[in-house]
């Protein structure tokens, strides 16, 4: 074959992998690497398309034998880094970007993804060290900066979270994902200059549904610090409607594992769970995202005896592996769990939630969609706490409409799947409270603002610790906070987002009578 067919053959492929194509990749290499044996860019292009589709197995067997025929080669060992990270695997992610910077300390994938993975183990300061040593390698690589950025933010550091998305957009003015970090901690008022830099960029004709949807959403709260509301809303829906283009999102999906969940454990007897006096406690912080999981748990993470994890999925995770049958979720194994099943899925879950903080007597979790759960994390973890966090429903609906989310939230985006998903939650935690009373405790968000000593000490009793003034100044803790909340957990407790609703009942006045008319 030729070489500029071969390179044109390649290429193509490389348009599909960025594409998303990957099913498509992998049938087409596979040809390709009969007529070229052991092509180790190809063999990895092959092994990134399987770890994007979720198979992560076949993509470590596919990047292991890449090493056998070059075990030199940096970019399997830091493709394999990623495969495990993404596993939750964090000791052989490290032993993996490890092997890639030993051999050569100047690759700046490597180092950024390890300083990502002391990120999501929120060791920020070794985040911080790895991502400025990326920089330093190469300065004119964009995700580093993004990167730091995001942790800073995380952190409550703005300044220099903006200094580094500055950085992003002086390098790639159309790295939206940068545009939106800002307008999350930035007050605007009329005449921002960073509402000009969107307005200007959301005309360019060639942006993308994903690149369009990041800056209207950011428009729609810049307009709306500023009282115009109208144009707010015009943003946010235009925000929406390019969301829903590009992302696959089957409402069915969770209506199925909802209908499943209210058949089994509707007829389920929680009284025969035994108590497990060694189990690590726990506490679960759930509910509709966007209901204040991140104050509650910015509250509770405050006190000494409290490590808070942040949002994690790995509950999820276990569920989905060990309870599913071809990606429906399965009652008959949850009805078969043995004794030594539950106590291995629990203990998996531990050893997890101790990575973070080993010496921690107590974790948080606040996974808001773990509401879907709480049956099955009762079988696991009978004695865990359940914190389950409430608010006004019209302005919870609108604060999920008006944001853009990175992950698991993709029901939030058209108003018919967005009240579809807020009945299933209803309906289901009613379930819950039926079955396990007085083990889920209910926490309003107006309270804490309206009464917040009075209510968090309410919380604390619930969960048998006593009051702690830290709890009421959770504001000066400085623990990394991943979720479109960090802003607003980070600041004194204030009123302005309660019946903010109002500012745009008369455009969402069709969801909002379904709201009332389900009440």
């Amino acid at each position: 074959m030729e070489k500029n067919k071969i390179k044109e053959k390649i290429q193509i492929l490389i348009n599909h992998f960025n594409a998303g194509n990957f099913r498509f990749v992998i049938k087409e290499t596979e040809k390709l690497l009969i007529k070229l044996p052991d092509n180790i860019f190809l063999i990895n292009l092959i092994g990134s398309s399987y770890q994007n589709l979720g198979d992560h197995e076949t993509a470590i067997k596919t990047f292991l034998h890449i090493l056998n025929l070059d075990n030199k080669n940096i970019a399997a060992y830091n493709n394999l880094g990623n495969v495990f990270k993404n596993m939750k695997n964090f000791e052989e992610a490290k032993i993996n970007y490890e092997k890639a910077l030993e051999i050569n300390p100047n690759f700046v994938n490597a180092r950024t993804n390890y300083g990502n993975l002391f990120f999501e183990l929120n060791n920020y300061e070794a985040a911080i060290t790895n991502l400025k040593k990326a920089i330093h390698i190469d300065n004119k690589s964009v995700q580093p900066y993004y990167n730091l950025g995001v942790v800073y933010q995380s952190i409550g550091e703005t300044e220099k979270a903006l200094q580094n998305f500055e950085m992003v957009l002086k390098l790639a003015p159309y790295f939206t994902n940068a545009d939106k970090m800002i307008s999350r901690f930035t007050k605007y008022s009329k005449n921002h200059h960073h509402i000009k830099q969107m307005e200007d960029k959301i005309r360019n004709q060639k942006l993308n549904h994903s690149q369009k949807s990041q800056l209207h959403f950011a428009l729609g709260k810049a307009y709306e610090d500023f009282g115009e509301f109208g144009t707010s809303f015009q943003n946010i829906k235009l925000g929406n409607y390019h969301k829903k283009k590009f992302i696959k999102y089957d409402l069915s999906d969770d209506l199925k594992t909802f209908k499943e969940l209210k058949a089994f454990f509707s007829k389920y007897n929680f009284q025969s769970n035994s108590k497990n006096l060694k189990e690590k406690k726990i506490i679960f912080i759930i509910g509709l995202p966007r209901s204040g999981t991140s104050l509650v748990e910015q509250i509770m993470s405050s006190h000494s005896k409290i490590y808070g994890c942040g949002e994690l999925d790995y509950m999820t995770k276990l569920i989905t592996e060990n309870l599913y049958t071809k990606n429906i979720l399965d009652n008959d194994k949850i009805n078969k769990l043995s004794l030594s099943k539950k106590d291995e899925i629990a203990k998996n879950y531990i050893n997890y939630v101790e990575k973070f903080q080993p010496n921690s007597l107590i974790y948080t979790d606040k996974a808001p969609l773990n509401f879907i759960w709480v049956g099955i994390i009762k079988i696991l973890l009978p004695n865990s706490k359940i914190i389950h966090c409430k608010r006004n429903s019209k302005d919870n609906i609108l604060s999920l409409y008006k944001n853009d989310f990175d992950d698991r939230l993709n029901f939030s985006y058209d108003f018919d799947d967005l009240f579809k998903f807020y009945k299933e939650y209803r309906e289901l935690m009613d379930l819950w409270k039926t079955k396990l009373n007085k083990e889920i405790y209910d926490v309003e968000y107006e309270n804490i603002i309206n009464n917040p000593e009075t209510e968090i000490k309410k919380l604390l009793k619930f969960c048998e610790l006593d009051f702690e003034e830290n709890c009421l100044n959770f504001y000066k803790n400085k623990r990394p906070i991943k979720t479109v909340s960090s802003a607003q957990a980070r600041r004194p407790l204030y009123n302005k987002s309660i019946n903010s609703y109002k500012n745009f009942e008369i455009y969402m006045k069709d969801i909002f009578q379904q709201i009332d008319n389900f009440k």
